[in-house]
C-alpha cells in the first residue's frame, strides 16, 4: 500500500507539470507579442544639435559657418553672444562690424567701429569709422522733421540757423549718436532728394541735391561759414550760383554770385566785399574780360573785378593770366560725390 500511495502522488505532481506548460503553449500569438518590449531608436540619432553655449562652442560654431547671408546672420548672432559675455577681442569688433556691413547695417557697424576706436585707438579705425555712411529716409519721423528744419535754413542761407542746429542736442543725436569727436556720415533721402551730412566737432559739410539741378550747400567750423547755392547738372555744376561767406560770430564777410558754365565762371560775376560792390565780366572760355592794371601784372597778379568807382578792384596773385579761371572752389562749392 505504501508503495502504491507513492506512485499516486508522482502522477498528480508529472500531470500539474504538463497542464502548466500546455497552458503556456496555447496562449495566444498576439498576447505574447504585447507583452514584449518594444525597441526604441537611439536619442542620438533623432535629436536636435545642441545650441552652442560656451565661449569655446560658440566660436567652433563661427569657424564652421560660410559667408552666404543665412551664415552671416547667424555669425553676428553667435558674435552678440560673446560680446554679452565680455570676451571680445579686437579682432571680434572688426569682425562684427564687418558682418553688420556687409548685411546693410550701417548704423550698428558705425557704432562697433566707434566701440573698437576707443577700445583700441588707431588712425586707421577713425578712417574706417569715417568712412561708414549711414543711410535714412522719411520713414523716420524724427529724422524727417530735423532734416526739413536743415533745408529750410539752407534755403534761406542762414549760416547761423545751420551752425545753431549742428550744436543742438538733437543734432548729435540724429546724426552723430554722441561720436563728436570723430567725423560722422549721414545720408537722408524723401524722394529723389539728398542730404548728405559729415560732421565732427563743430566742422560740418552739408549739401541738398533735389534730383532736378537744384543744389544747397553749407560749409563751417568755429572760425566761418560759406552757405550758398547753385545747379548740378550731372555732377557738374551750371548755372546761377550764389555763395555767402560769414565769421565765426555769423557776420556776413563776402558775398559772391556769378554764373558757372562746365564749372567756370561765365558772364557777370558780383562780389561784395567789406560793404562794397564790385563786378566783372568773363569771357566764353572763362578768362577776364577786364582791363588789367601794370601794377598788378608786375607783380605776377590777375585784376578780375572792379569797384563802383573804378578806382578799386578785385585781383589775384600769382597767376598768369592766361591760365587765370574762377572755378566753383571760388564760390566755396564742393566737389560733389552722391555716397552709395
Amino acid at each position: 500500500m505504501k508503495n502504491i500511495k507513492k506512485t499516486s502522488h508522482i502522477c498528480i505532481g508529472i500531470s500539474l507539470i504538463a497542464a502548466l506548460v500546455l497552458t503556456a503553449c496555447g496562449q495566444p500569438q498576439t498576447e505574447r507579442e504585447e507583452t514584449q518590449p518594444v525597441p526604441t531608436e537611439d536619442p542620438a540619432a533623432t535629436a536636435q544639435p545642441r545650441e552652442p553655449i560656451t565661449e569655446e562652442e560658440l566660436r567652433q560654431a563661427i569657424s564652421e559657418l560660410n559667408e552666404d547671408e543665412a551664415s552671416l546672420a547667424q555669425k553676428q548672432e553667435y558674435y552678440e553672444r560673446l560680446l554679452a559675455m565680455d570676451v571680445f577681442s579686437e579682432e571680434d569688433y572688426e569682425e562684427l562690424a564687418w558682418i553688420y556691413g556687409s548685411r546693410g547695417d550701417w548704423k550698428e557697424q558705425r557704432r562697433m567701429l566707434f566701440k573698437l576706436l576707443r577700445l583700441y585707438p588707431s588712425e586707421e579705425y577713425a578712417e574706417q569709422l569715417s568712412a561708414v555712411t549711414v543711410y535714412r529716409d522719411d520713414t523716420e519721423e524724427d529724422m524727417a522733421a530735423f532734416a526739413g528744419q536743415i533745408k529750410e535754413a539752407l534755403e534761406s542761407q542762414d549760416a547761423v540757423a545751420l551752425r545753431n542746429l549742428a550744436l543742438s542736442e538733437e543734432w548729435r543725436s540724429l546724426l552723430q549718436e554722441g561720436m563728436d569727436a570723430i567725423e560722422t556720415r549721414t545720408c537722408y533721402q524723401t524722394g529723389e532728394e539728398i542730404l548728405q551730412v559729415a560732421a565732427g566737432g563743430e566742422a560740418v559739410k552739408i549739401t541738398w541735391h533735389d534730383g532736378q539741378g537744384r543744389f544747397l550747400f553749407y560749409q563751417g567750423d568755429e572760425a566761418g561759414a560759406v552757405v550758398g547755392s547753385a545747379t548740378l547738372a550731372d555732377g557738374v555744376y551750371t548755372g546761377d550760383v550764389k555763395a555767402a561767406y560769414s565769421d565765426g560770430e555769423g557776420n556776413v564777410t563776402k558775398f559772391l554770385q556769378g554764373t558757372l558754365e562746365n564749372g567756370v565762371c561765365v558772364g557777370l560775376l558780383t562780389v561784395v566785399y567789406q560793404g562794397v560792390e564790385y563786378s566783372g565780366t568773363f569771357r566764353e572760355d572763362g578768362t577776364t574780360a577786364e582791363e588789367q592794371v601794370k601794377e598788378i601784372t608786375d607783380q605776377g597778379g590777375v585784376l578780375y573785378a572792379y569797384g563802383p568807382s573804378g578806382r578799386t578792384y578785385l585781383y589775384q596773385e600769382n597767376v598768369e593770366l592766361a591760365d587765370f579761371r574762377i572755378d566753383q572752389t571760388f564760390f566755396g562749392l564742393p566737389e560733389y560725390v552722391e555716397w552709395r
